[in-house]
């Protein structure tokens, strides 16, 4: 408890620093707060995408009927090797 009070007592009695950060180290605060947001958003995108495209069936291939029967009309040539 003493331990508890001395800090308490050290953070609200400590004198203001007047610091200079510099346009560095706020862009570097920027540059990893938008990092780590961006890739917080691409996480819950990933998990709820995959449910999410197979409920609505995006991304489907529609195949061409008239390919498929033209490939099923044509007759399937056997090469046969002459015993002679």
């Amino acid at each position: 408890m003493k331990y508890f009070l001395v800090v308490l007592l050290t953070l609200v009695f400590a004198p203001l620093a007047n610091a200079y950060t510099g346009p560095g180290l706020g862009l570097g605060i920027i540059g990893t707060v938008v990092g780590v947001v961006f890739s917080l958003l691409l996480a819950i995108l990933a998990v709820f995408w995959y449910p999410l495209k197979r409920a609505l069936k995006i991304g489907k291939k529609k195949t061409d009927t008239a390919e498929e029967a033209e490939e099923e009309a044509q007759p399937v040539v056997e090469k046969v090797s002459d015993p002679q």
